[in-house]
C-alpha cells in the first residue's frame, strides 16, 4: 500500500493505537493520567513513527482562556432543548463566561431521518467541529434531543466536552440525563397511591431509550406493589397524539381504571380516544402524562404529569465544563454518568379510588 496522501491527523494515530480520538488528545496536552501508562507509551511511540504534529496555531490559542464554552445542539426546534440550554446559559452567566450556540438542525434538515441514517449526523457534526475549533473556546457541551449515542464526537485540541441529554461512545465525557427508570418507577407508586392496580401503559417506539428505561422502572414498582406487569396493558406507538390516540382506543376494553403517558402529547391524544366514547378524563379513568410540556395546563381537566429537569440538566452540565476548565482532570468518576430524576405536578387527571 503507499503512504497516505497529506499530513498525519490525529484521527489517524488513534487508529493506528486502537484508542479514541480524544484519548490520543489527552495525551498529547498532558493529561495522560487518564489513561494507563501502557497505553499513553503506546500513542506517544506511534506519535513519533508516523510524524503526527499537533497545529501550533491550536495550542497558541489554547493556552489563553476567552471565558467562552461552545454549545452544540442537535435541534433547538426539539421541546427539550431550549430549557437545556437556558440552564446552561443561565449558570455561565453566572461564573463569567460567554456562550457560543452551533444548532445542526437535524430535524430541520432531515425530520426524522437522520435518526435512522447515522452518516447524515457524522458529516454535519464534522463540519460543526471543525468550525468550533476555529474559535477558541474554552469546552464544548453537546447537546442532544433525545437519548441517544453520539459518534465522532471530539476536540482536536483537546477542549474539554460534556454531554447533555445524550451520551458519546467515549465514555470518559462527563453525562448528565434524565432517569428515565426512576421516572416509570415513580410514575406507577404514584398511581398504586392512588388506589389504582389495572393500570394501562402508552409508551413511544419500542425501541427508543427512554421507553425502554421507563418500562424498566414499570416493571420494577409493579413487582415491588405485587402487580403481575401484563405485556397486553402497554401499547407502543408514537410519542405524538396520534400515538396516544390509537394507543387509548386499544386499551378502552382492557377494563382498566388509569393509563400512564410516556408523553403529554400523547395523553391529550388519549383524552381525544376517550372524550369520542363519552369517558371523561379525571373521573371515569385517570390519566398520568410525563414531559410537563405547555399542553399539560392546557387539556381539560388539567393534566397531571412528571416534569423533564431540563433547566437543571443544563446547568449541571455548565458547570461541570467549567469544572474541567478551571480544575483540569478534576471531574470523579461518581460524576462520570448523572442520571437526573422528573418531579411529579399534580393536577386533575387522577382520581383516588
Amino acid at each position: 500500500m503507499g503512504q497516505k496522501a497529506g499530513p498525519v491527523t490525529i484521527r489517524d494515530v488513534a487508529k493506528a493505537c486502537g484508542v479514541s480520538i480524544s484519548t490520543v488528545s489527552n495525551v498529547l496536552n498532558g493529561k495522560s493520567n487518564k489513561v494507563s501508562d501502557e497505553i499513553a507509551e503506546k500513542i506517544r511511540i506511534e506519535v513519533a513513527r508516523m510524524g503526527y504534529r499537533p497545529s501550533s496555531l491550536a495550542r497558541s490559542l489554547r493556552a489563553v482562556s476567552t471565558k467562552t464554552i461552545g454549545i452544540i445542539a442537535e435541534d433547538l426546534i426539539e421541546f427539550s432543548s431550549p430549557s437545556i440550554v437556558e440552564g446552561i446559559m443561565s449558570c455561565c452567566e453566572e461564573h463569567g463566561y460567554n456562550v457560543v450556540i452551533e444548532n445542526m438542525r437535524l430535524f430541520g434538515r432531515w425530520h426524522r431521518e437522520w435518526l435512522l441514517d447515522e452518516t447524515l449526523l457524522d458529516k454535519t457534526l464534522k463540519d460543526v467541529l471543525a468550525k468550533m475549533e476555529t474559535l477558541n473556546l474554552d469546552g464544548l457541551i453537546y447537546v442532544g434531543s433525545h437519548e441517544h449515542t453520539v459518534r465522532n464526537l471530539f476536540s482536536a485540541s483537546g477542549l474539554p466536552i460534556v454531554m447533555a441529554y445524550a451520551v458519546s461512545v467515549d465514555r470518559q465525557y462527563p453525562t448528565f440525563r434524565l432517569d428515565d427508570i426512576t421516572g416509570g418507577y415513580d410514575a406507577i407508586k404514584y398511581l398504586v397511591s392512588k388506589g389504582h392496580r389495572k393500570i394501562g401503559v402508552i409508551a413511544g417506539e419500542y425501541d427508543n431509550t427512554h421507553t425502554i428505561n421507563r418500562v424498566l422502572g414499570i416493571q420494577k414498582a409493579m413487582l415491588e406493589e405485587r402487580i403481575l406487569f401484563d405485556p397486553e396493558l402497554v401499547k407502543y406507538g408514537s410519542w405524538f397524539k396520534v400515538g396516544g390516540y390509537e394507543g387509548m382506543k386499544y386499551l378502552l376494553d382492557k377494563d382498566i381504571t388509569a393509563v400512564f403517558c410516556m408523553s403529554d402529547a400523547i395523553a391529550s391524544g388519549a383524552y381525544a380516544a376517550l372524550l369520542e366514547r363519552g369517558i371523561v378524563p379525571g373521573r371515569d379513568i385517570s390519566v398520568l402524562g410525563y414531559d410537563n410540556q405547555d399542553i399539560s395546563s392546557g387539556l381539560t381537566p388539567e393534566l397531571t404529569t412528571m416534569a423533564l429537569p431540563l433547566p437543571e440538566i443544563g446547568c449541571r452540565a455548565a458547570n461541570a465544563v467549567i469544572n474541567l476548565i478551571e480544575n483540569p482532570g478534576a471531574v470523579s468518576e461518581d460524576i462520570a454518568d448523572v442520571r437526573i430524576p422528573s418531579v411529579l405536578i399534580e393536577r386533575n387527571s387522577v382520581k383516588q379510588i
